[in-house]
């Protein structure tokens, strides 16, 4: 035995008689609290939690998101522009008004005005081989193409709120296991302070509580910092640059039914990533037609009055033009629609290939999450908190060690945990598979109050 004098974090000295061993681990924790006050200034800087607000649901933070997320008003931009372009493509060729003077200005007889010919024309271009209607069809399936790919583009915002309202709902749970990991070291700091008034147990077990105390305190604080960030990820995913609602209102414990994987994949067929190859279809389609149109040339015609200056004479003028090769010239394009429309198949084959083994690796981890999830619920979770419980009734009866009621309550706070990971997990593959099949509907365990809202 030997005697040591540290000094206190309030510089205070006081002898020690202790073993080398013990001694160690006085000097960590002495070393650990002297860095107390910095933590816990830390910690005052950061933004608290306002609970003060009203608790907001998935389906709220989905409205708002639809209502502020810059993305939706975006897209709502582009499809009215590509509904103007339809409109656009409907528009005939407009007339031309002419004006032509020749035989002016020139030399000899020709000098002046006064043997100059003036034609006033008039001329349509007639488009042949139904290429106005081909012009529309074409800005038609483009504008449906468009509406596919922003609802496509909507379902990936929504899907993205759900994940990260799910993650808050996650953070807030974590902290709430942390806070009660807190208070149980708390209370065992608490009996081990008594143990040692009462000579029942050694003062190096007080020291090793007191650490133990502020690790769970600083995972504690962590945790708060890990919910405040994913709140805001949450606020920037609606579209907002503060976190200004409360606390998330949810319930991850409830799992909900989940369809077989057959129905999934048929619903898959239907989902708008396999649909938007139908409109790619239709667009190139409506390509290639549109360049068989345009091997038919226009015709334009025209018919004017030309005055003579020198005899004051009038006359009637008629012209028609075609253009020539015309068909020849398109020969590229109808190779590039045909070549494009042959790509449409292997594309979306190759995209249900992949969708269908997504989906599938979804449907298996998300049996395994409700596996796992009923599993800790119903017999590890019991488990554990039994044994905690009497592991602390031994320990306060002196047949257990510290050592072993810190362990117990450590798994105490892992199982729940690991609880709350697999019901996070469960929710997080069910946002998955609804965004894959096309049906991206909060699940009730997730927005448990939901059918009171709008």
């Amino acid at each position: 035995m030997r005697t040591l004098v540290h000094p206190c974090p309030g510089g205070f000295m006081f002898p020690l008689p202790i073993s080398s061993r013990a001694r160690t681990r006085l000097i960590c924790a002495a070393m650990l609290l002297a860095y107390l006050p910095i933590l816990d200034a830390r910690a005052a800087d950061a933004a608290p939690l306002d609970r003060t607000t009203a608790p907001i649901t998935l389906v709220q933070v989905l409205q708002r998101a639809e209502a502020h997320h810059p993305l939706f008003a975006s897209w709502r931009a582009r499809e009215r522009a590509a509904q103007a372009r339809h409109l656009q493509a409907g528009l005939k060729p407009s007339p031309e008004l002419g004006l032509t003077v020749e035989n002016a200005f020139g030399t000899g007889a020709l000098s002046g005005y006064t043997g100059a010919e003036t034609t006033l024309s008039f001329s349509q271009l007639i488009e042949r081989g139904g290429l106005l209607d081909r012009r529309v069809d074409r800005a038609a399936a483009e504008r449906d193409l468009l509406i596919g790919a922003g609802e496509i583009a909507r379902l990936d915002l929504r899907a993205e709120v759900a994940r990260r309202f799910v993650h808050v709902l996650s953070d807030q749970a974590q902290l709430g296991i942390t806070h009660q990991a807190t208070v149980l070291a708390q209370e065992t700091l608490d009996e081990v302070t008594r143990r040692v008034e009462a000579a029942r147990a050694p003062l190096a077990e007080r020291s090793r509580s007191r650490v133990s105390l502020e690790r769970a305190r600083l995972e504690e604080e962590h945790a708060e910092h890990e919910l405040l960030s994913s709140r805001r990820h949450l606020a920037a995913a609606i579209g907002s640059m503060q976190a200004d609602f409360g606390p998330a209102e949810g319930d991850l414990m409830t799992l909900p039914p989940v369809a077989d994987f057959e129905v999934l994949l048929a619903r898959l067929q239907a989902a708008p990533d396999v649909l938007r190859f139908a409109s790619a279809a239709r667009l190139r389609e409506s390509e290639l037609r549109l360049a068989q149109a345009r091997r038919t040339a226009g015709l334009r015609l025209g018919a004017g009055l030309r005055r003579l200056e020198n005899s004051d004479d009038l006359g009637l003028v008629f012209s028609a033009s075609l253009p020539l090769f015309a068909s020849s010239r398109e020969r590229g394009n109808l190779a590039e629609a045909e070549a494009h429309i042959e790509q449409i198949g292997p594309d979306r084959e190759q995209a249900m290939l992949l969708a269908q083994a997504q989906l599938y690796e979804l449907y298996q981890e998300l049996n395994h999450a409700r596996l796992e999830v009923n599993t800790q619920r119903e017999r590890v979770l019991p488990a554990v908190e039994e044994a905690l419980e009497q592991t602390r009734f031994a320990y306060e009866r002196g047949r257990y060690s510290l050592l072993e009621l810190r362990n117990a309550q450590i798994e105490w706070a892992t199982q729940h945990r690991l609880l709350i990971q697999a019901a996070a997990g469960f929710h997080g593959n069910l946002i998955e598979i609804q965004r894959l099949t096309g049906a991206p509907v909060p699940s009730p365990g997730v927005a448990r109050a939901e059918s009171s809202q709008p």
